[in-house]
């Protein structure tokens, strides 16, 4: 038998099969792209990256190594079948030989969902590339929008890499660092030597092997969060941290990324098909309603999405809601946000229904920010910097807007779309929120901005 036909073991060629295609969804290339760069059929590489194939030629593996680049070229470091070094049969394996690692490294604490991510591709191939590549990586955005559900998809992709392994650290039953910095330093310094062994912090060790550490949900705790950070990245060479917060997190070594939501509207469609929002709501009534179809109402499914602006936890807890309601009674806002906001949704948000998951953010803001916020939410749908400074409460100094409006869009409750002139948006779930809390009982209903009307077919 040639060398080039022996095949490897089972564990390890699932192990080179996600390698291969997480190298080649960080280069951003299609299978037809690295088989012209390769020299590999299409053919050969869907059946790799599908499992159909488990027994590869080692000169198309190569072939594929080679193709891929840098991506690559630290193969003795990162690959986590051993490097260059092919099995070979035991009456041809040099003496001694190095043990073959025969299962993926270990994975502790919570792991992301079975079913798959809609609309995050680019998200996607960003977060990989900068978490492999970069040692601090921040995911921000507002609550809901799914930064948890992309940064565990992100460390399962990444797992072969990190072979000391993926720990992952849930971090919202910490008390909020402006009212007990105390005890938010203990309970974070616990909850990560829990996870990476007791005492590593303050003895300044880890065990060998490059490990992914993923601190969930920060932003009640930015400050000690990067206290932490800077202290394990200085004393840990081999660790990466991937943290998810709604607020920004400041550091100089951190690549920040934004988790937008879905695009609701034709400019975010995949491949010709539906928006990712839409896509998203399908998928989710076809999942618990599977002799529901929408296809034939897919106008009506993008206006609920556009009301909800494309936030995939609003759209998830509403497709939801169809198993007791039609879809045209979701489609006015005075209806639909009271029912999303008393919704059970404990298996898809940790705060329970959406109106804990706004009141967790609204709760970490100071009187001076709750209040501008307010003055926000009665502005039009999208608003100036001229419209925000004109709000200001009680005749606030124009800097003084100015900085609360910067950080309300750093908490991500404020959404800026970065053009030739900034324009400013708060999402309709958050303004009917904020509203609602400073509306009389028996008073008109708080008018939601309507979507543009407008058919998806």
């Amino acid at each position: 038998m040639l060398m080039t036909d022996l095949p490897l073991d089972g564990s390890n060629i699932h192990q080179l099969r996600d390698f291969l295609l997480n190298q080649r969804r960080i280069a951003n290339w299609t299978q037809e792209e690295l088989a012209e760069r390769s020299g590999v059929s299409v053919r050969t590489i869907r059946n790799l990256e599908t499992g159909a194939n488990t027994n590869p030629r080692r000169s198309s593996v190569a072939l594929l190594l080679k193709a891929l680049g840098t991506a690559t070229a630290s193969l003795s470091e990162a690959a986590p079948w051993g490097g260059g070094d092919w099995p070979q049969p035991a009456e041809q394996r040099p003496a001694p030989h190095r043990p073959k690692t025969s299962a993926l490294p270990p994975w502790h604490g919570p792991r992301p969902p079975h079913d798959p991510l809609v609309g995050r591709q680019a998200d996607m191939r960003h977060v990989l590339a900068a978490t492999q590549h970069s040692r601090l990586t921040v995911l921000t955005g507002p609550g809901g929008v799914g930064k948890t559900r992309l940064a565990l998809a992100a460390a399962a992709l990444l797992r072969p890499l990190f072979l000391g392994g993926v720990y992952v650290a849930e971090l919202d039953g910490c008390p909020p660092e402006h009212r007990d910095p105390a005890g938010a330093r203990a309970e974070l310094t616990r909850a990560v030597e829990e996870l990476i062994g007791e005492g590593a912090l303050s003895r300044g060790d880890l065990p060998a092997g490059r490990r992914l550490l993923v601190l969930d949900g920060t932003e009640h705790i930015t400050q000690q969060t990067m206290r932490i950070a800077q202290r394990l990245l200085d004393e840990h060479p081999g660790l990466h941290l991937l943290i998810t917060s709604r607020r920004i997190l400041t550091g100089s070594a951190a690549k920040t990324w934004e988790v937008e939501p879905l695009p609701a509207d034709h400019g975010g469609a995949d491949d010709g098909g539906v928006p990712s929002a839409v896509e998203l709501f399908l998928r989710r009534v076809e999942a618990s309603l599977p002799t529901l179809d929408l296809r034939g109402h897919l106008p009506l499914v993008g206006q609920l999405c556009r009301l909800l602006d494309g936030l995939p936890l609003a759209i998830e807890i509403a497709a939801r809601r169809l198993r007791a309601l039609p879809l045209s009674s979701l489609l006015q806002g005075e209806t639909l946000f009271p029912l999303l906001g008393t919704t059970d949704a404990s298996d898809l948000s940790r705060h329970g229904t959406l109106s804990g998951n706004l009141r967790w953010s609204y709760d970490l803001l100071s009187p001076p920010h709750r209040e501008l916020l307010h003055a926000l939410a009665v502005l039009p749908d999208t608003f100036s910097l001229d419209e925000a400074l004109a709000a200001r409460p009680g005749g606030w100094p124009t800097s003084q807007v100015a900085q609360l409006l910067a950080e309300l869009a750093e908490a991500s409750l404020v959404q800026i779309k970065r053009e030739q002139q900034y324009t400013y948006h708060i999402h309709a779930l958050v303004r009917h929120f904020v509203v609602r809390l400073e509306r009389p009982a028996g008073s008109a209903p708080v008018r939601i901005p309507e979507p543009e009307q407008g058919c998806l077919a």
